[in-house]
Order: C-alpha cells, then structure tokens, then sequence
C-alpha cells in the first residue's frame, strides 16, 4: 500500500522541514512506499487532493483533529483511506485509537452533520463557544493542557444558555441549555471524557444533553468531565441515537472534530462503518518521540 503525507504548512508553519525530516527517518524505519506532499494554502491542498480521487492510497494528514476532519471531508466518496500523526492542541481522536485500536484497516461510523461529516465529537453550546474561541484554543501564551480550561473560565462568567429545540428519538424537548454533545468517540478539548463509553464502530451516537445550570453548577459540570462523573449529574441526560435534529431561532455555533460551524437548524445522522482508517500505534509512537 502506498502512503501519501499532507504536510499544511499554513498550519505547520516554521516546524514544516523538521516535521518532513521525521517522517522520511521513521518511514524508511518501516519500509514504507511514501510520497510527501508539502501545501502553503487551503485552496493549495484541494488541487492537491484532486490527485487522489481515483486511487486507493492511505492519506495521512500531520495534524490535530481539525486536520483530520479537513481531510476526512475531502475523501467522503473516494476509495481512499485514512490515517494521520498526530501535531497539535487537542489530538482528541488520537487518544482515543491509542486507547482502543489495534494495527491495521478499520471500518468506522460516521456522523454527518447539514452537508459535512464528522468523526470524533460534536458540540454546541458553551462547548461550542469555547472551541470556537481562538483566543484561548489557538493562544501560544497559553500551555497547550491549560487552553481549554482558559476557556471554561472566561465563559463562566459570560455565558448565557442556548435556546434550542432537540428531537430525539421522537421526543422533542425545548429550553434553554449549556450544552448538548453528539459523540461518535469518547474526547474532546484536550482530554476531556463527555462519553467515556463511546465506540467508533458501535453503531451508536451518543447525545448528552445539560439543562440550564446557574454559573457555579455549570463550571463544575464541564470541569467534571476530565474524569467522566458529570454522567453522576442528574442535570445532564444522555440519549443512544442515529438521528437527531436541533434548532434555535438564531444562528448559534457548533464545533465539530475541532472546527467551527453555524447555523440555525442542525440535522445530525450516524453513517455506520461508512469509512475506513488506518492506524499503527508504533508508527506514531516513534513519530512522537522527542
């Protein structure tokens, strides 16, 4: 199988050659057929990727699960499969296929969302404004493990609960919310477990929806998913789908798979094993060695 390595240097920037010079070691290490391909610009990738529509490669993106999701969207209906190194805040879904992953080709869900797919986490609400927040997510004055919490902080004290209407499973439930989380795996910002019970390839969408809390109860709910007991928390209710739609009568944010997304209604449906990846743990490992 041949490996293609998409190398954003809009994302990379001054790390791009240090990076290439790393995967050329560890890919001679493993005997890989390879071929690097180095894009300064977003519309620079896409032509790039026009190149792959007809084959059966592995592409892999450097990144984190923006990257993944970019690339993800772009092979929806090729023969292609996926696969990534991890370089970058979050590497959500990276922690997850090191926890639960063996070597090899997998098939896995997918969720889509309006005309986009996703494949680890969707949120809205306060997790969507956070996300969505380059001061803090992107923010290099900030150490990497501490930016989502930044966030959590700061919209702890302006965050206002979303309007929304969801139906779920033939119930439709209004209100307002702090939050409403579709997971196809288990992480998102940084390490944090919404649904530590998630699988990619389980069939199953998990929905945790948190009622309107007042601000003291509302940073203690997110701030308690780092170790999974806001599950413990009469306050959020959790829902096993394949559909779901949510509404609110104003444009509010989403964030899936780390990138931002807006709208006023929101049709979610789960794909399942719509997609292939591939992943090799002592690949990655030797790639994340210092």
């Amino acid at each position: 199988m041949r490996y293609i390595y998409l190398l954003n240097r809009f994302n990379l920037k001054e790390e791009t050659p240090e990076i290439e010079k790393r995967l050329r070691k560890v890919s001679a290490l493993f005997k890989r057929d390879y071929e690097i391909c180095i894009s300064d610009t977003v519309e620079e990738l896409r032509e790039t990727m026009k190149r792959f529509k007809d084959t059966e490669y592995i592409i892999t993106t450097v990144g984190g699960d923006g990257s993944i999701n970019l690339l993800l969207n772009d092979l929806i209906g090729t023969d292609n499969i996926l696969s990534f190194v991890p370089h970058g805040t979050g590497n959500d879904f990276c922690r997850y296929c090191m926890e639960e992953m063996n070597d090899g080709i997998h098939a896995v869900d997918l969720i889509k969302i309006n005309d986009r797919y996703f494949i680890n986490v969707a949120c809205f609400g306060i997790d969507a404004d956070i996300a969505n927040d380059d001061r803090f997510i992107h923010n290099p004055l900030i150490p990497k493990s501490m930016r989502y919490n930044a966030g959590v902080v700061y919209y702890f004290l302006t965050y206002r609960p979303k309007k929304m209407e969801v139906c779920i499973n033939g119930e439709r439930i209004e209100g307002s919310f702090t939050t409403l989380i579709a997971a196809n795996a288990r992480y998102y910002g940084g390490g944090y477990r919404p649904s530590p019970n998630s699988f990619i390839d389980d069939g199953k969408m998990e929905v945790l929806l948190v009622d309107e809390l007042n601000k003291i109860s509302m940073a203690k709910t997110i701030l308690s998913m780092k170790d999974a007991s806001h599950l413990k928390n009469p306050a959020v209710r959790v829902f096993e789908t394949d559909e779901l739609v949510l509404s609110s009568d104003t444009k509010i944010g989403a964030n899936i798979d780390g990138e931002p997304l807006f709208d006023d209604r929101f049709e979610l449906k789960l794909v399942p094993k719509g997609f292939r990846i591939y992943f090799e743990k002592a690949f990655l490992e030797e790639m994340m060695k210092k």
